[in-house]
């Protein structure tokens, strides 16, 4: 070890997976790291503080010593780095220099990888070290390493309907939903539109005035360090919202690394592009517009922001610092339709504790920030015969959002069951399921009111994962891309509606009760026994790893939490 630095504790990170290193790193080579810094610490998740707080309150309680945030400014200056900006109270350094600068300051195993599909990109192993002067002030590096560190949660079997061309899509959509249209409502192509989601799940009247909500997306790696943006195609949202007689909502875009392509973009690269990426390009475009029309569908008078990340570890940290800034509002809800198993080797423990915080935070400013339980039942795209979680969604300080379909029932009635698909995970073929069960890392909170016994063996008494649910599945909900017609779904679709709800809900609340951070509440027994139907059909076992699964029945479960909500109800309790 050298003696001028120590090591980070928590940053050892595995080899990355599917991916072989190929040659060192150009030294003159810019990279932009965000540095986390050690403040007081937060309070445990069962003694949050009663009552909401201020971005200023919390700078001020837990934010980081100034003397602490120029002694760490001036070694990083030693070593030929810049700091260009400030955030959480002084927690969080955006931080940019050469290779060779980086290497000298931290110490990290760097190297030019290629990646499994996805070609070349820079990545480390192993641990990383700080000046020794700086031990005990920084608690974690991000964005050395550009691995994917999220997978999205939307429609499934998006590839090959892209393929198929929207004709063939439109019609087999068609078939399978018509007998659940006549039960339900249904648009034209028997998929949800927003006011069957608000007739099935009860919205409070309202258009969502007043709120603000925030959508988080992120890019795919390309590789040679390029990263894919979606699309953002303002003429679909305002088309989707004349198609459901709702005014067009306001759209704010805030680009963090990356900015998403315009129409014009899309179209070209779409034709240009291998078609494997041009399938990519059209299945991340597709969940991103998904997001922003079920939001805009159900809230179109709210403020509505999406953010454009990378897919790494120091894209979720900016997102999450730039989210809770305050600047240039704070939002009620945000809808994040993404995530990776909390346990996968790819994490490394720092940054898993870095967002942690910063999800904490956002909870403490009275921000609902709902996420997708995932789409691949209990294996959530890992090897092996134990079940997983996805983080962010086990965090305490988030509401976990799991998946329902719909089923022709008795007398042409829709019945509301756990959404899976066989094979229970997303294929090429199709198949998906609801990501739930419960955590290995995060500690259940003396908030969630509910036990299920974890179908690992010797696992901790964890955090449940979901809380609620909402339409995932059949019949999917009538999205549009590109001006042609396409089948949303997921429970990448689920985050944004619940987003959504709360807005509806805090709109019609008293000034006393808005913005709140909603999890702990939804578990109070008059809320949870009126504001919520329960969804006691179905399971998540995800084939062939690891081949079991958690089961829905009477009261609280680790498939649909505690049920698809009554907005209405839940508006009254709370």
């Amino acid at each position: 070890m050298n003696a001028t630095h120590v090591e980070l504790p928590g940053s050892r990170r595995a080899p990355p997976q599917n991916a072989h290193r190929v040659r060192d790193l150009d030294p003159h080579q810019r990279i932009d790291v965000t540095v986390t810094l050690k403040g007081p610490d937060l309070p445990r998740p069962d003694q949050m503080p009663t009552h909401t707080l201020s971005k200023n309150e919390i700078d001020s309680r837990w934010g980081v010593p100034r003397a602490n945030v120029q002694k760490v400014e001036s070694v990083l200056r030693s070593f030929g780095l810049h700091v260009t900006d400030v955030k959480q109270g002084g927690r969080s350094l955006r931080v940019s220099g050469s290779t060779a600068a980086m290497t000298a300051a931290f110490q990290p195993k760097l190297g030019i990888y290629h990646f499994l599909g996805h070609g070349e990109m820079r990545g480390r192993e192993g641990p990383l070290m700080v000046p020794s002067e700086l031990e005990g002030l920084i608690t974690g590096v991000d964005g050395l390493d550009q691995r994917q560190m999220a997978s999205r949660h939307a429609a499934v079997g998006a590839k090959a309907r892209r393929a198929a061309g929207p004709k063939k899509r439109t019609v087999a959509k068609r078939r399978r939903a018509a007998p659940l249209a006549a039960a339900i409502g249904g648009g034209p192509s028997g998929r949800l539109t927003p006011t069957d989601i608000q007739r099935l799940y009860n919205f409070p009247p309202g258009d969502g005035a007043g709120q603000t909500v925030f959508i988080a997306e992120f890019g795919s790696p390309l590789g040679n360090g390029q990263v894919l943006p979606p699309a953002y195609i303002p003429s679909d949202v305002a088309q989707f919202c004349n198609d459901h007689g709702v005014p067009p909502p306001s759209v704010q875009i805030k680009p963090i690394d990356i900015a998403p392509l315009n129409q014009q973009q899309y179209e070209t690269l779409s034709q240009q592009l291998p078609a494997e990426t041009a399938n990519l390009l059209f299945a991340q475009t597709a969940e991103t517009m998904m997001d922003i029309e079920i939001v805009a569908g159900l809230c179109p008078k709210a403020d509505i922001h999406v953010y454009f990340a990378s897919w790494t570890q120091k894209g979720w940290i900016d997102f999450l610092d730039d989210a809770t800034s305050g600047n240039p509002a704070t939002p009620v809800a945000i809808s994040i339709s993404y995530g990776l198993a909390e346990d996968s080797h790819d994490w490394s423990p720092d940054a898993l504790k870095s967002i942690n915080d910063r999800l904490q935070i956002a909870a403490m400013q009275g921000i609902t920030v709902c996420v997708s339980s995932g789409d691949d039942g209990t294996g959530c795209d890992q090897s092996g015969r134990r079940c997983h979680v996805e983080f962010p969604a086990s965090s305490p300080f988030v509401l976990s959002v799991g998946g329902t379909m719909l089923m022709s029932g008795a007398n042409g009635q829709a019945n509301e069951v756990v959404w899976f698909e066989s094979p229970g995970q997303r294929t090429p073929r199709g198949g998906g399921a609801t990501g739930g069960g419960v955590s290995v890392l995060n500690p259940r909170p003396s908030w969630q009111t509910a036990h299920v016994a974890s179908l690992n063996p010797q696992a901790p008494d964890g955090r449940i994962v979901p809380d609620v649910a909402a339409l995932a599945g059949p019949p999917l909900y009538d999205n549009l891309l590109d001006g042609e017609p396409f089948p949303g779904g997921g429970t990448s679709a689920s985050a944004p509606v619940w987003a959504a709800l709360i807005a509806r809900i805090n709109a019609s609340l008293p000034a006393n009760k808005k913005q709140r951070f909603m999890a702990p509440l939804l578990y109070d027994a008059k809320v949870a026994q009126s504001g919520f139907r329960d969804i006691v059909s179905g399971q998540n076992a995800s084939s062939p790893n690891p081949g079991i699964g958690y089961q829905a029945g009477p009261g609280f479960d680790a498939v649909t939490g505690l049920g698809v909500p009554d907005g209405a109800k839940l508006l009254a309790t709370l």
